[in-house]
């Protein structure tokens, strides 16, 4: 689809707000200066509606369990919408936002937006790739030095007195495979270099002859289980399709090193967790780091809770200290591009993606 003409003098652009963090006075200010035209319709919730904590990657009815007083406001913004900025999204967004022609997700993920049906032909979508690759990398890397250097067997020692010894191991020399090069694996790859380790990366448009500044070495996903078997730190940076459900699965683990980390911060889709549980128990890893689950939140009877070698935190590898407002400044620079008629940044390619 291209991006729309230029909006007539007199015509209206009207851009919904569908995350709540951006219904305040300065940020409506700050939409309204980029263009005239702009009309900011904030899509409302529940006071204490509790929609933070609902993972975004299934749609949801309409109204959400969050908004049902004010169901009647939401359709009227939803139907009036040309642009919208959100996370979470309605499963029949289609209908209920006739006139949407652009979604400005707050995330690197999209395939809520897929599983919603929404249009490829009528409908443009652009992500928020790269605005957290960073924190996202030095998360990825206080996990490992935690594992590596043994900080976790340290503070017990502290905390029973105890004067004993815990040597940790060096990364430089060693082998990291990134699954999936995007904004994320390439920060990850960035910084693994600084450590001085063996970079290997796996993308999925790899091309026989194709190099990397970031890699010492590019894989094909027909060649995943050829880098897994070099690696000693596996990380999964890879989006959530049909083709990388459990790409990490147990042929995908058993092929990795005696002894590796696994860390998933991409989606948890895209790693078998009961053969990752079998894999761990067994010692062939040594620890997963988890940031993501198939089932979110992470169910209490899970066994993951319990396995001393899993370090797991709540889909929170990203540092929202500035994340919610480097969103905001990319979204006001795609819309004065979109009023402008000209191509938006971070535009997904939902078909290279698998997504129907």
């Amino acid at each position: 689809m291209a991006v729309r003409k230029p909006p007539s003098r007199n015509e209206r652009v009207s851009v919904c707000l569908g995350f709540p963090a951006y219904h305040g006075p300065q940020h409506l200010q700050r939409l309204r200066a980029v263009d005239p035209r702009i009309e900011p319709v904030p899509l409302p919730v529940d006071p204490g509606g509790g929609w933070v904590a609902v993972p975004p990657a299934d749609p949801h009815e309409e109204p959400p369990s969050w908004a049902v007083g004010v169901a009647e406001e939401r359709r009227r913004a939803l139907k009036q919408a040309e642009a919208l900025i959100t996370l979470h999204t309605p499963q029949d967004l289609m209908t209920l936002a006739p006139r949407l022609r652009w979604i400005q997700g707050l995330g690197a993920g999209v395939e809520q937006f897929a599983r919603a049906g929404v249009s490829r032909e009528r409908v443009v979508v652009t992500n928020a790739s790269g605005v957290s690759a960073g924190s996202m990398a030095e998360f990825v890397f206080g996990r490992l030095l935690q594992i590596w250097k043994r900080f976790r067997e340290a503070e017990a020692h502290q905390r029973a007195h105890e004067y004993v010894q815990t040597y940790g191991r060096t990364f430089a020399g060693s082998t990291i495979g990134i699954v999936g090069m995007g904004s994320i694996g390439s920060a990850v790859a960035e910084r693994a270099r600084a450590f001085r380790l063996h970079v290997l990366g796996l993308k999925r448009s790899h091309r026989p002859g194709a190099t990397s500044e970031l890699a010492e070495q590019l894989f094909g996903p027909e060649q995943l289980l050829e880098m897994l078997a070099q690696c000693d730190i596996v990380v999964v940076a890879a989006p959530a399709t049909n083709a990388t459900r459990h790409l990490i699965d147990a042929t995908a683990l058993a092929a990795m090193r005696p002894g590796a980390v696994l860390v998933n911060v991409a989606r948890g889709s895209l790693v078998d967790e009961p053969a990752l549980i079998q894999a761990l128990e067994s010692g062939h890893l040594a620890a997963a780091v988890l940031d993501v689950f198939e089932q979110e939140p992470l169910p209490k009877e899970s066994p993951l809770w319990d396995l001393a070698n899993v370090y797991i935190s709540a889909h929170s590898s990203v540092s929202t200290d500035r994340y919610l407002d480097d969103v905001f400044d990319l979204f006001l620079d795609n819309l004065a591009r979109y009023v402008a008629g000209e191509p938006l940044r971070n535009r997904v390619d939902m078909v290279a993606l698998g997504f129907a």
